[in-house]
């Protein structure tokens, strides 16, 4: 076992928590940081030159995890079997240089104010036997206000295109005008909208809805950063998720943190590194953390501070695993919190329109492309009278659409089949005639939904798998119900020739693609009572311990995680640069 020299700072994960928290916190100070990331290194732009491989990327899932090695099981709830996760679909979590963000869609939301007050929200305006018994969803810590200058810090390191709703507190024309009131408009105008956008924009304009631009970290023109990183505009090929951006335009740890946290000499990322725990003291503090390299080797890294900068799932399962002495049920797991309010997104696509006689150019654009409705997202509309609580995001189906993946677009019954002369027939003549209005939602916490250790299954290095326990609750059908209304209503209004809507909200399925946004398990609070965490991502019982990402996130709003994440990585990495290393302990 080789034992390595002492750090400041080692994180789990080498993608975007660990970039940001390297390029704001080394270069003012001394200190040093070192992230270990399983996947390998060599995702740059040399391989994204000539990416456009829809088998190799979209198909084969090239950037994702090895879930070969390591994987998750699932199950629905406690009384039934557990099973892994052995070939991809509900999420598709990357690996490599950068992480997830390298290949992700790009969509950058700010979460509503009232988001940030989900449980107090709802007890005051609907009364508390509005929420359901067994609904654990709470108030975060901290409120939009206190976010919004790193959101806003955020915004312009990515030159995020978009169009302002509410600068200063006026309510500008084209814009969202639910988003909270933010001090600077954004860094680049919106994108071009896709044809089919703008079919969808103008349709719920009729309906007096306020449709608006997708915010998205793609740059709309060639942008200066922040930190000096010129990069090119998008040229909308249609390569989008699940692919590197072969100019730039989308942002990622490679374009924008990385160059300034290794320009600094004091910053090192090993790839191809499988950390095993977390390692501590007789006292419980950390001292560092234990993995195994490519070859098998193991080594020791030693830090002041450790950071858990992997993926939601992996974030959580390494509390967990880091058990011994005076932590018998792992890191922040004193009073039994790691793994509670594990919380998924209600993304569907309800409503879906044939135009026999019209073509969108499906294959051209990216997954930003498009228009949203915030209307019937959070409490931006009255639920008095309604059978649930929260809401969703509405959109058209964006542009970035390879014929070799486009099935799950079909009517008629052929949505779930890929196979026969009469499938390939209907492929041939209507993957760009087909288009779907969807919903992205809430997802509230329950006290079924949680993760764990599973007891039977392990992975390459003989570890616990984590255990997944989730499905839908009646809130969510019931919501869904509501919204496949309402998009029906707007695709309706934009005039196909056939139309199929799915009224019900079947159980989550574990086998079909929804979103990579599983949130929750290792959660921020006020007080460790009901939380993992602090604001910032301290572990209340190892103080030298910090939690980054979507696994902070009490329940999960009707809005992608990653600029919340991008956010609060910002507002964490302040802390730990300004406050921890100064006064080593508790951030209050």
């Amino acid at each position: 076992m080789r034992r390595h020299d002492p750090v400041d700072i080692v994180t789990i994960g080498g993608g975007m928590s660990a970039s940001i928290l390297a390029s704001q916190i080394l270069p003012p100070t001394s200190l040093q940081m070192v992230s270990l990331e399983q996947g390998p290194a060599q995702w740059t732009y040399p391989d994204f030159a000539h990416n456009h491989d829809s088998l190799r990327f979209q198909n084969r899932f090239a950037m994702m995890q090895d879930i070969s090695r390591t994987t998750w099981t699932w199950r629905p709830d406690e009384r039934s079997p557990s099973l892994p996760y052995r070939q991809f679909g509900s999420f598709h979590p990357g690996q490599g240089l950068g992480g997830s963000m390298v290949h992700w869609t790009a969509l950058t939301w700010r979460f509503l104010p009232d988001d940030f007050r989900y449980r107090s929200l709802n007890e005051e305006k609907y009364g508390r036997d509005r929420i359901p018994a067994e609904m654990t969803t709470q108030d975060w810590p901290i409120g939009y206000d206190d976010l919004e200058p790193y959101y806003d810090q955020l915004e312009y390191d990515m030159g995020v295109s978009g169009r302002a709703g509410n600068l200063g507190g006026q309510i500008l024309p084209g814009g969202n005008p639910f988003e909270g009131e933010r001090q600077r408009p954004y860094p680049n105008p919106p994108l071009a909208r896709s044809k089919f956008g703008q079919l969808f924009e103008d349709a719920s304009a009729g309906l007096d809805l306020h449709p608006f631009p997708t915010p998205a970290g793609i740059l709309s023109q060639g942008y200066t950063d922040p930190y000096g990183n010129t990069r090119a505009g998008c040229l909308y090929c249609g390569f989008c998720t699940r692919y590197g951006c072969e100019v730039g335009a989308k942002t990622s740890p490679l374009t924008t943190w990385l160059p300034p946290a290794l320009d600094t000499g004091r910053y090192e990322v090993r790839t191809g590194c499988r950390v095993l725990r977390i390692e501590t003291a007789d006292d419980g503090r950390a001292t560092g953390v234990r993995y195994v390299d490519s070859r098998g080797e193991e080594h020791v890294q030693p830090a002041e501070v450790v950071v858990c900068s992997a993926f939601t799932l992996e974030n959580v399962r390494m509390l967990l695993l880091s058990r011994g002495g005076a932590h018998p049920d792992g890191i922040g797991n004193d009073r039994g919190q790691v793994g509670r309010n594990y919380t998924y997104q209600l993304e569907q696509s309800p409503a879906k329109g044939l135009w026999e006689d019209e073509s969108f150019n499906f294959f051209m654009g990216n997954g930003c492309t498009n228009s949203q409705i915030y209307d019937y997202n959070g409490d931006n509309f009255d639920h008095s009278d309604l059978d649930f609580l929260g809401g969703a995001a509405i959109a058209a189906a964006a542009g970035q659409r390879e014929p070799i993946s486009s099935s799950n677009t079909l009517l008629d019954g052929f949505a779930d089949r890929q196979w026969g002369a009469e499938w390939k027939s209907m492929l041939g003549r209507y993957w760009d005639q087909v288009g779907t209005v969807n919903v992205q939602g809430d997802s509230p916490a329950y006290a079924g939904n949680f993760l764990d250790l599973d007891p039977t299954y392990r992975d390459e290095w003989g570890l616990p798998m984590l255990r997944i326990t989730f499905d839908w609750r009646e809130n969510e059908r019931n919501m869904h119900r509501f919204l496949a209304a309402r998009c029906e209503e707007i695709l309706r209004a934009m005039n196909p020739d056939r139309v199929t809507v799915e009224a019900e909200l079947g159980p989550y399925r574990i086998d079909q693609y929804q979103s990579t946004h599983p949130t929750g398990g290792a959660i921020m609070g006020r007080d460790p009572g009901d939380s993992v965490t602090n604001s910032y991502g301290q572990v209340w019982d190892t103080p030298n311990v910090f939690v980054t990402g979507a696994a902070l996130y009490p329940q999960n709003p009707g809005a992608n995680p990653t600029g919340t994440v991008g956010a609060l990585a910002l507002r964490t990495a302040e802390a730990i640069r300004d406050r921890y290393f100064a006064r080593p302990g508790e951030l209050l």
